[in-house]
């Protein structure tokens, strides 16, 4: 878990959502606050320098609120993410039910270990946006916080309560990424790396809180099996959600 200090950048003068990434690229976008970053990056490094959760939470609040740009407009931020997202379920889901998965031949992970299928499957979903390490990381977090990466990988193990386990843990991870290198400067407060690992292991519980209430609520609602569509429309609505929430933070 974690981001390295290089990827952590300003994000100086940049549009609410890149183009790239935007999941309404036909949708016009607000002018930017001046200074959007200021409040979202003061109270994260307040969290950072040894305030208590509640900075932390304040911090989710500037982020949400003028950060990004609101609820309308910070999700847009995901979209390649959602598309992965329909993808990697769509590969788990064959991979479980013994089907034909393009890029991915099961035979070949049989007898080696489930990170070897980490591995190849972030890859697999990577794409070649500007996104694709931050998809591919957030596969490999997800199964390593949803599977023992050390035993032999058993499509067996991929039920649909663990699918649906692994695509929270995928969404919660993308989003962890983005406010982590966000912060920016703001790391720069933290007295030691243990407190560094301490905040984000924080941020990403609180950020799993909210898209798990939202995501596995879909996930497990009787039907065992849902289109690449759908499941991007359920990660749509649950980063809708956690950002609907955050705002409240003060």
């Amino acid at each position: 878990m974690g981001t390295s200090a290089s990827s952590r950048g300003s994000n100086k003068n940049q549009p609410l959502v890149p183009a790239w990434a935007d999941d309404q690229p036909d949708q016009p976008l607000p002018t930017p606050e001046p200074l959007r970053f200021r409040a979202f990056r003061t109270s994260f490094g307040k969290a950072l320098s040894g305030g208590d959760s509640d900075e932390l939470k304040r911090a989710l609040g500037h982020f949400a609120r003028t950060a990004t740009g609101g609820n309308a407009v910070g999700p847009r931020r995901f979209g390649n993410v959602y598309s992965a997202g329909g993808d990697l379920y769509s590969a788990l889901r064959g991979v479980a039910d013994g089907q034909a998965v393009p890029g991915l031949d099961t035979n070949q992970f049989l007898g080696r270990s489930t990170d070897f299928f980490a591995q190849a499957l972030g890859q697999l979903l990577a794409g070649d946006s500007a996104d694709a390490d931050r998809i591919n990381r957030a596969v490999q977090e997800a199964v390593a916080e949803v599977l023992d990466l050390n035993q032999a990988f058993d499509p067996a193990v991929l039920t649909d309560d663990v699918i649906a386990e692994l695509m929270s843990e995928f969404l919660s991870q993308s989003v962890f990424q983005v406010i982590v290198e966000e912060a920016g400067g703001a790391w720069d407060r933290a007295p030691d790396e243990q407190k560094s690992a301490d905040c984000e292991r924080s941020l990403l519980d609180l950020i799993r809180v909210v898209v798990e209430k939202s995501l596995l609520k879909r996930l497990n609602g009787g039907k065992t099996s849902f289109t690449k569509a759908e499941i991007k429309d359920f990660m749509r609505e649950a980063i809708r959600t956690a950002w609907s929430e955050w705002e409240t933070y003060q």
